[in-house]
């Protein structure tokens, strides 16, 4: 990214679709964590959520930092946050047990007990994708 947050590269073009779904390149899914921040602190964050039409304004931000991008409010950016929110419960659901821990520099899951990481992916089969993935949800707040 330059001084302005603008993408520069090949980087931003690089986005997969698969089965009709949409995948978010490390890029975009910093850009909507940028945006997120830059709202809440714009004061649309009220007592119980955000107010309405916060993701228009996500969509905004995302087209300044990302000007060739095709993202929209619905359904990408809302998907988006539906997922992270999904992954961020499941993390803390994991982060709760003993034998499983938080990296801080890897921003990873750290399993000290494979025992309860098998147990836990049984009972959920979701989990097994969070294991080796950097977790942009914990690490940015």
């Amino acid at each position: 990214m330059d001084t302005f947050g603008n993408v520069m590269g090949q980087d931003a073009d690089r986005v997969k679709f698969v089965r009709g779904r949409r995948s978010w390149s490390k890029i975009e899914e910093d850009a909507l964590i940028m945006c997120l921040t830059n709202v809440v602190n714009e004061g649309w964050k009220s007592e119980n959520g955000f107010k309405a039409g916060f993701q228009r304004e996500l969509e905004k931000g995302m087209r300044k930092i990302i000007p060739s991008t095709d993202i929209v409010a619905n359904p990408h950016i809302n998907s988006k946050i539906h997922v992270w929110k999904k992954e961020y419960g499941a993390l803390s659901d994991l982060l709760s047990k003993s034998g499983i821990g938080w990296n801080s520099t890897t921003s990873m899951l750290e399993i000290e007990d494979e025992g309860v990481w098998d147990s836990c992916r049984q009972a959920d089969p979701h989990m097994k994708g969070l294991r080796l993935r950097p977790g942009h949800i914990i690490r940015n707040g």
